[in-house]
């Protein structure tokens, strides 16, 4: 039978298991039997983690240029070298020889050509002889002056107006910027309102066909290309389809 009645604790029963509890006892170090001294404790064991597999990261390819790229990496160079050259001429110093003979190497590195640069020196020296001139940075002025007299009566209107089809040939050495040239033309002419014909006439030059194309596309303009074809030939066709189309410029 269950009791309803359960019967209460007294205060002493409740605290006898506390009373009864164990005391933990002090962890000891062992002891060693033969001598009764305590040994020492054994050093923890020391495991090494192991080291973090490393994937190697393989180096990325670097991007290969277009040919656009390239050539305004050559043509920045050579603008460089030459703007570096021209300052340290006119930095300053006396003029003497030396610079004579530095200013030379400097027109003719710029692709000025032997007689032009003869011209230049021998008008320079006169210009210096008759000033007075002492200093390299006075040298500048009198060689703008020589440039502009060279130059000057050079500057006649082109009259395309006596030919149908105009032909327009430029020449010159790689990087004297014959395309980017032919490019502008092809634009100046477009906005008199006469119709524009490309010859991509240089079939020797590495991506010269491509890049006369690109500007080809820039301006809206027909360009007659081929692959790997005679420079002659090219021109030859250019002209046959300018007589055709009745073009009024063919570059």
């Amino acid at each position: 039978m269950f009791s309803f009645f359960k019967k209460k604790p007294k205060p002493e029963d409740l605290a006898a298991p506390q009373a009864a509890a164990t005391p933990i006892a002090e962890a000891t170090a062992p002891v060693n039997p033969s001598t009764a001294e305590p040994l020492a404790p054994a050093a923890p064991a020391v495991i090494a983690a192991p080291a973090p597999a490393v994937t190697p990261v393989e180096p990325e390819a670097p991007r290969k240029q277009s040919w656009t790229e390239r050539l305004k990496a050559g043509l920045s160079k050579t603008r460089d070298k030459l703007g570096k050259s021209l300052a340290g001429l006119f930095g300053g110093g006396k003029i003497d020889e030396d610079l004579y003979e530095e200013l030379e190497t400097v027109l003719l590195t710029a692709d000025m050509g032997v007689p032009a640069t003869m011209h230049l020196l021998k008008d320079v020296r006169e210009r210096v002889t008759l000033r007075g001139l002492k200093d390299a940075s006075e040298l500048k002025q009198a060689l703008k002056d020589s440039l502009s007299e060279l130059i000057a009566p050079l500057q006649i209107p082109l009259d395309t107006s006596g030919h149908q089809p105009c032909v327009i040939m430029l020449a010159g050495v790689n990087g004297a910027g014959k395309t980017t040239s032919i490019g502008k033309l092809a634009k100046y002419f477009q906005s008199q309102g006469k119709s524009v014909l490309l010859a991509a006439g240089d079939t020797f030059r590495a991506a010269a066909r491509e890049q006369l194309m690109a500007w080809g596309e820039r301006n809206n303009v027909t360009v007659i290309a081929q692959q790997g074809g005679d420079s002659a030939a090219v021109c030859y066709d250019a002209i046959q389809a300018a007589v055709a189309r009745k073009i009024d410029i063919v570059l």
